[in-house]
């Protein structure tokens, strides 16, 4: 069989730059003669070039003809190659890699850059080598799809809790695979939870260990799920996302009632999940509708004694400290000073580490002995105080 165009990678992975120009070559000039050929190639990517182009692996032995050879990378399917013209393309700069580009091969009578500096460094090598060779640019080429929304779903929640999921968040992970699947659309989903006791398969979700910084992930999202069963009697993550114009996805719960959630802003997924795939289609296809949301005012003034704290005083004080011998003698390291600090080191600390050192840490043991305390540090910073000043905003 005589072919026009071949191109050849010997290893067609999940991911890579050769492989995504196999594919814009595929998707751009489909309508000639081209086929692909390779050793050993990812079902995936073969799916989707072959939408396009005649891909065929390569045995050794098995002799082609054609007009042209395009030779990626490698050539070791050039002796099986009877060619017109043999390219070599030029996709990377080679002494990065450490790798030693066969291009003295003498069957190779084109040279191809995919950018003038992969041409120079090409040209550059051959010289180390003892060649002389024109090497002529060519840049890849780029078609790109239309611009489509990815749903970018949040979950901050104890999901190993059977309360807060039940085998909910599966069924609508579930739900939601099928529809991008059928419809060849994308969401990524992020869920904050301790460790859970099932498996999640999907490539579209994303497992992170819990945190408390998580509300810049709750505004960034579309939506903000929360299935828990009827236990919520307010529930932040709720809250939160909706205090942000967030919408959220919930089970009918009865506190939603009662906090006047706009029904525009809340998708209510049934107790038993019978309307999962209904849920799913909205996500993707339902109208963004924007909505304001005012959480009840709480009462709390009304409750507590309002002494006045003298906390932040506290914070300024600072403290001078010795240390113990337990340091030495179980080579503890100081978190503060990054080392193990000598018996009867002396240095200076605040109140919060002082209490730290006195017992309130994970060993539950006394480092250090107080010396004296210092006068007080007037610019310190109260971290609570700038956090209080965000919320007041």
């Amino acid at each position: 069989m005589l072919y026009s165009n071949i191109y050849y990678f010997k290893k067609i992975s999940k991911i890579g730059g050769t492989e995504q120009f196999l594919y814009e070559i595929a998707k751009r000039y489909y309508e000639y003669d081209i086929t692909i050929f390779y050793d050993e190639a990812d079902e995936f990517q073969l799916k989707r070039l072959r939408q396009y182009l005649k891909c065929k692996k390569h045995f050794k032995g098995e002799k082609i003809k054609c007009d042209k050879a395009f030779l990626n990378f490698n050539i070791d399917i050039i002796d099986d190659v009877e060619a017109n013209e043999y390219y070599f393309v030029s996709h990377a700069i080679y002494q990065e890699i450490g790798y030693h580009p066969p291009i003295n091969h003498p069957k190779l009578t084109h040279f191809i850059g995919v950018s003038q500096y992969a041409c120079d460094k090409l040209k550059e090598y051959a010289d180390t080598i003892g060649m002389d060779i024109d090497v002529v640019r060519c840049y890849n080429p780029i078609s790109l799809e239309p611009r489509e929304k990815v749903i970018h779903i949040v979950s901050a929640g104890r999901l190993d809790d059977e309360t807060k999921d039940n085998g909910r968040t599966l069924k609508l992970i579930n739900a939601l695979d099928r529809y991008t699947k059928e419809h060849n659309r994308h969401y990524i989903w992020t869920i904050f939870s301790n460790p859970i006791n099932f498996t999640i398969n999907s490539p579209n979700v994303v497992l992170m260990k819990p945190r408390v910084d998580v509300r810049p992930y709750i505004a960034d999202a579309d939506f903000v799920v929360q299935l828990s069963n009827d236990m919520e009697t307010y529930c932040y993550t709720n809250n939160e996302a909706l205090g942000y114009g967030v919408k959220i996805i919930t089970t009918p719960l009865t506190v939603n009632k009662e906090l006047n959630i706009p029904k525009e802003a809340n998708l209510i997924c049934e107790w038993d999940m019978s309307n999962v795939d209904e849920i799913a289609e909205r996500i993707f296809e339902e109208e963004y509708k924007e909505f304001k949301y005012n959480p009840p005012k709480d009462g709390w003034i009304n409750i507590i004694n309002k002494t006045k704290s003298n906390y932040e005083e506290e914070l300024k004080m600072r403290y001078l400290v010795e240390a113990l011998p337990i340091y030495q003698e179980r080579a503890i390291v100081d978190n503060g000073l990054g080392r193990i600090p000598n018996v009867k080191e002396q240095w200076e600390v605040d109140k919060i580490r002082l209490d730290e050192l006195l017992g309130d840490n994970s060993h539950h043991e006394v480092f250090v002995k107080v010396i004296k305390e210092i006068k007080p540090v007037e610019n310190a910073k109260l971290e609570t105080k700038s956090k209080k000043k965000i919320e007041k905003k």
